[in-house]
């Protein structure tokens, strides 16, 4: 009886601790298939400049799959022996393209207020030349 009771606690206490190695695998490939869309995305660009609309898009799969990393490898730092230094120098990548996501959407933004201001008629207005004499 002793044995049972104590192998239900063993398998239960298991499910409360990461699977380093299995977890970090998925996080990563994640991380991966998300770096490569937003790669090919600038390659295909050819040099010309990005749309900011779809590389708002394309770029979100990224910080999200970094954000998850970053969490996991924050919350398990002991439990798996993550170093401080691989965290940190995640957080700064994963930082930089933070701020390149953010200037993306925040033209995309302004370049839709504009179409739709200008759709509305309300764009911007030449100014009337001065009427009578001078």
């Amino acid at each position: 009886m002793a044995t049972a009771l104590f192998a239900a606690v063993a398998t239960l206490s298991s499910w409360a601790y990461a699977d380093c190695g299995s977890d970090m695998q998925k996080l990563a490939q994640d991380r991966n298939v998300q770096l490569q869309i937003v790669n090919d995305f600038a390659k295909a660009a050819h040099g010309k400049p990005l749309d900011p609309d779809q590389f708002c898009a394309k770029s979100a799969g990224l910080i999200r799959a970094e954000s998850a990393l970053i969490a996991y490898m924050e919350k398990n730092k002991d439990w798996c022996s993550f170093p401080d230094e691989a965290i940190d120098q995640l957080k700064e990548h994963h930082a930089k393209n933070q701020s390149f996501n953010a200037k993306a959407c925040q033209v995309a933004a302004q370049i839709k207020k504009m179409k739709e201001q200008q759709a509305q008629g309300g764009g911007p207005q030449a100014q009337p030349l001065p009427a009578g004499p001078l």
